[in-house]
């Protein structure tokens, strides 16, 4: 391989690999609604 497909997959990588860390720290600090209402339906139907 020769230095600019290096540097195109090096780019190509760091954008995917930075863009599933963003969206799994997006979802850590905002998590979905749904988890929300499972634990209240947890707490309403114990066992």
């Amino acid at each position: 391989m020769n230095t600019s497909a290096i540097v195109m997959m090096v780019i190509s990588m760091v954008f995917l690999w930075g863009g599933l860390a963003l969206s799994i720290m997006h979802l850590m600090r905002h998590p979905e609604e749904a988890d929300d209402v499972l634990n209240e339906v947890k707490d309403h139907h114990t066992l």
